[in-house]
């Protein structure tokens, strides 16, 4: 089990941070924590979770482009 806590110095730079960690597979665990300098979450993510989320991207192929040189 992997655990990640995201801290930032108000709810929306929190909730950006958040959002980044999510389609990689974390989830949320508990609720916001307020703290002196800010808010923070706490994120877990299991490796299993990891992996299954890197097989379920599809697979970005590059177009080959065709020039034609003019003569």
């Amino acid at each position: 089990m992997e655990y990640n806590i995201i801290v930032a110095s108000d709810l929306e730079a929190l909730a950006t941070e958040v959002a980044i960690f999510l389609p990689k597979g974390w989830r949320l665990k508990g609720g916001i924590l307020e703290h002196s300098e800010g808010f923070a979450q706490q994120l877990v993510r299991k490796p299993s979770d990891s992996l299954r989320m890197l097989k379920q991207q599809p697979v970005v192929r590059q177009t080959q482009r065709r020039t034609k040189w003019i003569e």
